[in-house]
């Protein structure tokens, strides 16, 4: 389930000073008012201060958004607004603003009183607001719509989605298994610089959690898992090994759901040696991947907060790196060895489980997944460091075309850009400073990540 947005509204109306006598609508404004916070918490919880007429009230609202942590304001004039007014809750907050210019009449009737104009005239103070905004630098987004306009409405609904995801990642909790894969300069990076900018906590485990997690698991639960997945993919491994296979799988889980992690960046070489385990966690990390608990393999931070992003916008990401170029159908073959999602397979009996072909532990060979993923509309995303505070989101649409996965013992997909030749793709992939492994998701998703990325303040390149 996508993360929900905590939004400040911030309803406004200038209807009683020295010269407007209008305090009668009050009343009806704060109807209205009321009816814009009822339809935000459609989409976030929301925090909803009365009706503000004036500064005192703006800065009561802003500690209030404050205090609750907003992640982003909606600001609404039902009438006209002295642009002070708004100035002063603004200046005394952080959070993105959306201004949602709205009224409640289509248009004015012929027989309409000025009571009528006063509760559907935001539209005059509007520009003085969003002046106001432009000149003391605060970054602000607009939706012009009818109340009840339902592309307006979505579009509400995508920006306070994006402010989700900021907070999503402000929140996460990622768990670090063993080190970065040495020598990938693309996953050399600095983690209290990924928490500044971009959200999560980096946060190390011992591999030595694992290990013992693994002897603590019942013979019950991994049998029920050998059950479970026997019934929807082919096993196509010896009973033994799949068994450890799968109660590694549950000391993984047991690890991230007692530490409150949200997901794994996991250097799977780091328990070959290990004795009590042996084995490459592949089938387990695809696994994690499939529950909701996001993993990358090489312990790539970034390619995992990119795969954080996805979930939160589709419910389900996995993760790939380019492989063979596909010239003949202008296409790339994307895979890695072993791990993937299964989900994302077009159905679990496409779905092997077999033993890796790549890594061999003291106990042999762990299981992995090999299928080929769904074919349809994709997107891939990279999350890239440029220049130490300046953080870029390079995403790419296309398709997954329909294969027939190769005997390599790790799920594949044929991926087809959307916008480019296969040439010319590649080349803008690598120039704008991809790394080597991407996360991926089904769906168009550029606009939507457009958009988070302008609310988070990230730089976004589509290729």
């Amino acid at each position: 389930m996508a993360t929900k947005a905590k939004v400040g509204v911030l309803v406004m109306a200038l209807l009683e000073d020295d010269y407007n006598k209008t305090a009668h609508v009050r009343p009806l404004a704060q109807k209205a008012a009321d009816r814009i916070g009822a339809i935000i918490g459609e989409y976030a919880d929301t925090i909803c201060p009365s009706l503000v007429e004036e500064e005192y009230q703006a800065e009561a609202a802003a500690q209030m958004f404050n205090a609750a942590g907003v992640d982003l304001i909606v600001a609404v004039e039902v009438a006209y607004t002295k642009g002070i007014v708004p100035t002063r809750c603004f200046l005394s907050t952080t959070a993105p603003v959306l201004v949602w210019n709205t009224q409640q009449i289509r248009f004015l009737p012929e027989d309409a009183d000025f009571d009528l104009i006063m509760v559907n005239s935001g539209m005059a103070g509007v520009p003085e607001m969003t002046s106001a905004l432009l000149r003391i630098g605060r970054p602000f987004w607009m939706v012009t719509s009818h109340i009840d306009d339902p592309q307006g409405r979505r579009k509400l609904a995508d920006i306070i989605a994006a402010a989700g995801i900021i907070r999503r990642l402000k929140t996460a909790r990622i768990a670090v298994a063993g080190h970065a894969f040495e020598g990938m300069t693309d996953l050399m990076m600095d983690q209290l610089n990924l928490r500044q900018y971009v959200g999560p906590v980096c946060w190390p485990v011992e591999p030595e959690k694992v290990a013992v997690a693994m002897a603590e698991v019942s013979s019950q639960n991994v049998k029920a898992l050998v059950a479970k997945e026997s019934g929807r993919y082919r096993i196509d491994m010896e009973t033994a090994q799949f068994e450890r296979s799968c109660r590694l799988a549950l000391a993984l889980e047991k690890v991230l759901l007692d530490g409150k992690f949200d997901a794994l960046a996991s250097f799977d070489q780091v328990w070959l040696t290990d004795p009590r385990v042996g084995i490459i966690p592949s089938y387990g990390t695809g696994r994690l991947c499939e529950i909701g608990l996001p993993c990358s393999t090489e312990a790539d931070l970034t390619t995992l907060t990119a795969m954080l992003i996805l979930q939160e916008m589709t419910g389900q990401a996995t993760f790939l790196e380019n492989y063979v170029i596909d010239f003949d159908r202008s296409a790339m073959i994307l895979s890695h060895d072993g791990h993937g999602n299964p989900a994302l397979a077009a159905k679990p009996s496409d779905v092997a489980v077999k033993h890796s072909i790549y890594y061999e532990g003291v106990n042999g060979f762990g299981a992995g997944f090999e299928f080929a993923y769904a074919p349809g509309p994709v997107t891939n995303l990279s999350l890239v460091n440029v220049d130490g505070q300046r953080w870029r989101l390079n995403v790419a649409e296309g398709e997954s075309i329909a294969i027939q996965p190769r005997p390599v013992a790790a799920p594949q997909m044929l991926f087809k850009p959307k916008h480019l030749n296969i040439d010319d793709w590649c080349n803008a992939w690598c120039k704008a400073g991809s790394p080597h492994h991407m996360a991926l998701a089904y769906g168009h998703l550029a606009n939507q990540i457009k958009l988070y990325g302008a609310l988070a303040g990230l730089e976004v390149v589509e290729i």
